[in-house]
């Protein structure tokens, strides 16, 4: 029965921990964006470059002709990141 104890309180800490580290993750904001994106109000390709961690959205998006051709509710697919890869 201790050992039953034991195992589930070592659980209960480790699955905290997971949960802590994938929660600090998020709030850094080191999660990538989404594969498609929908262009908000007011963003602009370098803000969504920003927020999405990415170089390529003009290359991976051959309907958008010119940078300024951004509109709200525009679709556009961003790349993810390779893992441990860098912009």
């Amino acid at each position: 029965m201790k050992f039953v104890t034991c195992l589930l309180a070592f659980l209960l800490v480790v699955s905290a921990a997971i949960n802590g580290a994938v929660e600090a993750r998020s709030f850094r904001g080191e999660r990538p964006c989404d594969e498609i994106y929908v262009v908000k109000e007011g963003e602009t390709l370098q803000t969504i470059s920003v927020k999405c961690k990415t170089l390529s959205i003009l290359d991976d998006n051959p309907q958008i002709l010119d940078s300024d051709d951004l509109g709200q509710g525009t679709v556009l697919y961003i790349r993810r990141p390779a893992k441990g890869g860098r912009l």
